[in-house]
């Protein structure tokens, strides 16, 4: 999955451990994630993994900022499981 956290245990938690949601509603997310800024390696990997699902509109990254914008039909992004419990994590950090 996400080959440059190769060294931890559950290498999507801890991604999650790292974004800042800046903001959320419903379909539209965007945070922040120290592992992304300045850093092309990781950035790539992480778009190759969201690249991957169908349910979402667009994903984009900004290494220069560490932004994370990723942009979803709610009602397509409920019948992935895997997408689900990542949005419901970002949910929860933004406080919704």
């Amino acid at each position: 999955m996400f080959n440059f956290l190769s060294q931890f245990f559950n290498e999507k938690k801890y991604f999650l451990s790292t974004v800042t949601v800046a903001s959320y509603i419903p379909g539209r997310i965007r945070g922040y994630s120290s592992l992304v800024k300045g850093n092309h390696e990781n950035a790539k990997a992480l778009e190759e993994y969201f690249s991957q699902f169908k349910e979402l509109d667009s994903f984009s990254i900004n290494e220069v900022t560490g932004s994370i914008l990723i942009e979803y039909d709610v009602d397509k992004l409920a019948s992935n499981k895997e997408l689900l419990e990542i949005e419901q994590c970002l949910r929860k950090k933004a406080g919704k």
